[in-house]
């Protein structure tokens, strides 16, 4: 199973549903995860800290949503 979530609207929501350390979690849980690019870039945390726990980064929320399972957000 792999669990996604995609950026939200950042002028209604500043939070995310996946920070690096869930995503590290979830992934020892025998997930994967998958994100947006630049998914928490607002919040100071880059791609890079996603990718060292072995998150899967795609370009777009269209790629995101055909390669997960779960979709995860805060303010749907």
């Amino acid at each position: 199973m792999i669990v996604g979530s995609i950026k939200e609207d950042i002028l209604l929501e500043k939070r995310v549903s996946i920070t690096p350390e869930t995503a590290k979690n979830i992934i020892n849980l025998g997930l994967g995860v998958c994100v947006e690019k630049n998914y928490s870039n607002h919040l100071g945390i880059a791609d890079s800290a996603y990718e060292k726990e072995g998150v899967k980064i795609y370009d777009s929320a269209k790629q995101v949503i055909e390669n997960c399972d779960l979709l995860t957000k805060v303010n749907c």
